[in-house]
């Protein structure tokens, strides 16, 4: 009989992660050296700031494009902008365009009434 004892499984993992950790240790890439910052107090201040708008120029983008109620307001006020726009350069354009809309709104009910009166 042996007077030694079998290691218990404590001891045992113990053991395997100690040698793990220094197999990991002797593979791990050399550390990289950062370049020192020859930047001034100011010069960094600065950029911090600039960073901060931009950060908040990027979220506001990011709102507005999710934003569905505000797109829609955004589209109609354009479209109200250019109406403006053509009825002060041009107004007789407008008057044939609404004249136009409102003829094919008239064609419409004319042929719906009259597929509806057929059946």
């Amino acid at each position: 009989m042996s007077d030694k004892k079998a290691p218990s499984a404590g001891a045992r993992t113990m053991k395997a992660s100690k040698a793990a950790s220094k197999s990991i240790r002797k593979n791990a890439p050399d550390a990289v050296e950062k370049p020192e910052d020859t930047r001034s107090h100011d010069e960094i201040k600065n950029a911090v700031v600039k960073n901060r708008d931009d950060l908040a120029m990027t979220l506001d983008a990011i709102e507005f494009k999710l934003n569905v109620p505000r797109q829609v307001r955004f589209r109609v006020d354009r479209v109200k902008a250019r109406l403006v726009t053509l009825r002060d350069e041009q107004p007789a354009v407008l008057v044939a365009g609404a004249a136009g809309v409102v003829a094919l709104l008239g064609t419409g009910v004319f042929l719906g009434i009259r597929a509806a009166r057929r059946d």
